[in-house]
């Protein structure tokens, strides 16, 4: 009997030190400052390595989803996936796709709770390092002031804060951590210039209202671009052309207007050039001060192919290229609906004291079709580093 009860005590008193070995154990990693941390693993976390290191632990999971880290990996990422927000008809609503840098098919992005987008006209969308938002829009056939933002990184789609006053048709731009919202607003009494462009601070999740002077109060912007030398270039849905710098926010038009500006969409800024797309298959250019848009040239051939072709969106691909999309029908019994996809490395050649942009194919393909298709409305691409 006393021997068992000192096997008792001893196994008993082996087990405690085994429970409290294991307790003091602990990883090396929870040592590691965060700053520290980050920069080691972000340039070796793929986009599937992230949401699964925010599944280890509370701490890890918190660690996971700092801005540095996700900032980090977007710089350093080679991985570039095309993100495209579509509606494909008779589908009830719009949805995500992908589109795979290799097999360079769109495939639907699955989201365990994807909420139904309310709005389906009237919105905005601001591409930041590892998200897009989506701002305002229609709702029930009246502006909304909500603001989703889906996340590239875990493909997940969360409500963020609302704007102060709701907008539809309005246009936003990302100028660092920083969106501009500038107009949008439908109720006459709202539509003044305290409250006429909105500012939503990424860092901190809030909204402002940003006063400025503007010479006419448009209700619509069809065009807003931020460019290299702090100024924000605006086309209202009548063609006239604003600019401010932002440091005074001061709006003012030069007594111009855009010509045939229904043929004019998609305006980007890249390689301190403006860029839009026009008719026909065309991609055209100009300098910020100038006013005549001038085309890229070396895309004949791919207009020849598909004759007749009109290109639905325009995009930055990476940082000397660009991404057009364009619907096709093949001729044949089964009528089936095609997107196609081309990206388009651009190069600027002086000819004769004459500048000159052409446009090199990098690729073009049908990147999505299907037979159940009747129609389709591309609301967005951006490209994004995941």
């Amino acid at each position: 009997m006393k021997g068992r009860g000192a096997i008792r005590r001893c196994s008993s008193s082996s087990l405690e030190l085994k429970t409290k070995k294991k307790e003091t154990e602990v990883c090396g990693l929870w040592s590691v400052p965060d700053d520290v941390f980050v920069d080691c693993l972000s340039p070796h976390l793929s986009r599937l390595d992230l949401v699964a290191l925010s599944m280890v632990t509370r701490r890890y999971r918190f660690v996971a989803v700092l801005h540095e880290l996700r900032a980090l990996r977007s710089r350093r990422s080679r991985d570039l996936y095309m993100y495209v927000f579509m509606h494909t008809y008779p589908d009830p609503s719009p949805r995500w796709f992908v589109l795979h840098p290799v097999k360079r098919r769109l495939k639907p992005v699955n989201l365990n709770l994807y909420p139904a987008p309310a709005t389906l006209a009237g919105s905005c969308f601001v591409k930041t390092a590892w998200g897009i938002y989506i701002i305002g829009g229609l709702m029930n056939g009246k502006p909304t002031s909500e603001v989703t933002f889906f996340d590239c990184t875990d493909h997940q789609v969360c409500s963020v804060a609302p704007m102060k006053i709701a907008r539809s048709g309005a246009s936003a731009c990302l100028d660092r951590q920083k969106i501009y919202v500038f107009g949008g607003c439908w109720d006459d009494v709202a539509a003044d210039s305290s409250n006429w462009v909105e500012v939503y601070d990424i860092e901190t999740g809030t909204w402002e209202l940003l006063s400025v002077f503007t010479p006419k109060m448009p209700l619509k912007i069809q065009q807003s671009v931020v460019i290299y030398q702090k100024y924000v270039y605006v086309v209202d849905e009548d063609g006239q052309l604003f600019n401010s710098s932002t440091s005074e926010w001061k709006f003012e038009a030069n007594g111009t207007t855009e010509s045939n500006l229904e043929n004019r969409n998609d305006w980007l800024f890249a390689d301190h050039t403006l860029f839009c797309r026009g008719t026909g298959g065309k991609i055209l250019w100009r300098f910020p001060v100038d006013l005549d848009w001038n085309e890229v040239k070396g895309l004949e051939e791919l207009q020849q192919q598909h004759s007749g072709f009109d290109i639905i969106k325009l995009c930055v691909y990476s940082s000397d290229s660009m991404a057009i999309f364009w619907e096709a029908r093949p001729q044949g019994p089964d009528q089936i609906l095609e997107l196609w996809c081309a990206q388009i490395s651009m190069t600027k050649h002086p000819q004769g004291g004459v500048l000159e942009i052409w446009g090199n194919i990098e690729w073009s393909a049908p990147v999505l079709s299907d037979s159940s298709y009747t129609g389709l409305n591309l609301l967005f691409a951006g490209s994004i580093s995941v």
